[in-house]
């Protein structure tokens, strides 16, 4: 298959063309494995995630809105890595100082406190500055690379860095006592 843009990719996919998933998975495949497997720690586990993620996009396919398709893959599979660590966290004491433990210390979080924490952080990423939010957004919600986010706001790759560097010591101080959760999300 020739080399298509993620927008033509999706417009197939939508059709039901199996090789467009087929590119999607081989374009995508180590991305999303180094995003979970950089939060769980387990090859297996890490597997499981992304497969989990683009049988999802299959099955969903033509219901799915998708805009940025990179995006959206890591943000999928972050949120998978979350749902399989609340999988695994009740039944699974954790006595091994790995990454699932550090991101979660206070007791197992239910999906009430999860949308509580979702709707916190979203309040403190609103006080951000105009700039400094945007900055935040384009990279930790639409994965944009520094150097995308600079060409789009028009910034140097300097100021995007300051602007990160700000907004992620804002919300650490500010959502302290909940940073083990917002860690895996920051």
């Amino acid at each position: 298959m020739e080399e298509l843009s993620d927008i033509a990719l999706l417009q197939r996919l939508r059709q039901s063309d199996e090789s467009a998933y087929t590119e999607i998975f081989h374009r995508y495949w180590e991305k999303l494995y180094a995003i979970a497997y950089n939060r769980l720690r387990s090859r297996t586990a890490a597997e499981d995630v992304v497969q989990e993620v683009l049988a999802s996009l299959w099955a969903r396919k033509a219901e799915l809105d998708i805009r940025h398709l990179s995006g959206y893959l890591a943000t999928a599979t972050r949120y998978a890595v979350f749902r399989q660590i609340s999988r695994l966290l009740p039944d699974h004491p954790l006595d091994t100082p790995d990454v699932a433990q550090q991101m979660i210390q206070a007791p197992d979080m239910d999906h009430l406190d999860y949308c509580r924490l979702q709707e916190r952080l979203g309040l403190e990423i609103a006080t951000l500055p105009e700039k400094c939010r945007l900055v935040f957004l384009y990279s930790r919600r639409d994965q944009y690379s520094n150097k995308e986010i600079a060409t789009a706001l028009q910034l140097s790759e300097k100021t995007v860095e300051a602007h990160l560097t700000k907004a992620l010591k804002h919300l650490r101080v500010r959502l302290k006592d909940v940073y083990p959760y917002l860690s895996f999300f920051l």
